[in-house]
C-alpha cells in the first residue's frame, strides 16, 4: 500500500511543525505519493520562496492518480449535493476538492493522511482508507 498526504500535511512539514519520520512512523512507513489536487491547493496558497519550495516538493513527489480521473469528478459532481447539502457554509471547491481527495484515495487504494476531521463526513457514503492525525 501507499499513502499520500493532505495539504495540512503538508503545510505542517513546509513550515517545520511536523518531521516527515513521525508521520511514516505512524502510518507504518509507506511509500508517500502526491495527488496533483493538493499539488493544485499548495501552489495557489503561495509565493515566494514558499512556492520554490512547493515546485521543489512537487518536482521531487511522484505523482498519484487514479485511473479514470474522469469518473472521480463525475462521482464528485453526483456525492458532493447528498454528502454536504449546504455546501455553501464551507465552500464548494474546497468541498470538490476534498471529495476528489477522498475517491482518489478509493480508486487507487492509497491511505489519505490528513489533520482534517470532516473527512468522516464524507466517509459515510464514501469508502476509503484515511488517517487522522492530531492537529499539531
Amino acid at each position: 500500500m501507499i499513502a499520500f498526504f493532505d495539504s495540512s500535511i503538508h503545510i505542517d512539514l513546509l513550515l517545520g511543525k511536523r518531521a516527515l519520520d513521525n508521520i511514516l512512523q505512524e502510518i507504518g512507513n509507506l511509500p508517500v505519493r502526491l495527488s496533483p489536487v493538493v499539488a493544485s491547493e499548495l501552489l495557489r496558497g503561495v509565493s515566494g520562496q514558499a512556492g520554490r519550495s512547493v515546485e521543489k516538493l512537487i518536482d521531487q513527489m511522484v505523482p498519484l492518480e487514479p485511473l479514470s480521473w474522469r469518473r472521480c469528478w463525475y462521482e464528485t459532481g453526483r456525492l458532493l449535493p447528498r454528502i454536504f447539502p449546504s455546501h455553501e457554509e464551507i465552500g464548494l471547491a474546497r468541498l470538490q476538492n476534498d471529495l476528489l481527495l477522498a475517491l482518489t484515495s478509493r480508486h487507487t487504494g492509497a491511505l489519505f493522511v490528513t489533520t482534517d476531521p470532516h473527512f468522516n463526513t464524507i466517509r459515510r457514503l464514501v469508502s476509503f482508507r484515511m488517517t487522522v492525525l492530531q492537529s499539531e
